[in-house]
């Protein structure tokens, strides 16, 4: 399958007014799947509109790392893909998020209305995205590996490792916990780590 990037994410920070953050979007295709990875919040639709250049129906299936809005909400304008996602997305209490925030967490999974696909992890999805469940950012949170034709073996650490930065900390041995094994176990395997709030990583050869 080819990859492709919709969307870089990325975080904002004022001090002392907001503190906001924005997912990457991705496109995985070839002739039977449309596959987008967290298609993002809202805030954002504009910009995958305009990138990602195929109608909401053609897109067969909807991969998430976890269920926070800023990765999931924008799943619900793609109404014909199966959504797959860890099993322990069931479990959550998404009205503790507060009044109007956990309403929007449960117009978002009704949405979804029957078409999810749950996984374990460690499962393989389309011959090409290897599942990696690691729930340290959120207890349904998964890592992905995946083989692409256009740009080799790409590792996405999800929220363990957001960005850059948190990546060099992790290679430079400042951080020595079990996101550290598994960030560098799977980098050692990949061509390019594709961050959910930064550009893309290439891995020196």
């Amino acid at each position: 399958m080819n990859f492709k990037i919709i969307l870089d994410g990325g975080l904002l920070t004022i001090t002392g007014r907001v503190h906001g953050t924005f997912s990457s979007v991705f496109l995985l295709e070839d002739d039977k799947r449309k596959v987008l990875i967290d298609p993002g919040h809202i805030h954002t639709i504009q910009d995958i509109e305009n990138n990602l250049n195929i109608s909401p129906e053609e897109i067969t299936d909807i991969v998430l790392t976890h269920v926070h809005l800023d990765h999931a909400y924008n799943s619900i304008f793609f109404p014909k893909a199966t959504i797959r996602i860890h099993e322990n997305y069931k479990g959550k209490d998404y009205k503790k998020f507060g009044p109007l925030i956990g309403k929007a967490y449960q117009q978002m999974i009704d949405s979804w209305n029957g078409r999810v696909e749950t996984f374990k992890g460690n499962e393989t999805l389309f011959e090409t995205i290897k599942i990696i469940y690691t729930p340290y950012h959120s207890k349904e949170h998964v890592s992905l590996f995946i083989k692409t034709e256009n740009m080799g073996n790409l590792f996405l650490p999800g929220d363990i490792c957001m960005t850059k930065i948190d990546f060099y900390d992790i290679m430079r041995n400042l951080r020595t916990d079990k996101v550290a094994e598994i960030v560098k176990e799977w980098a050692e395997k990949s061509d390019y780590i594709i961050f959910t709030h930064d550009t893309p990583y290439k891995m020196k050869k």
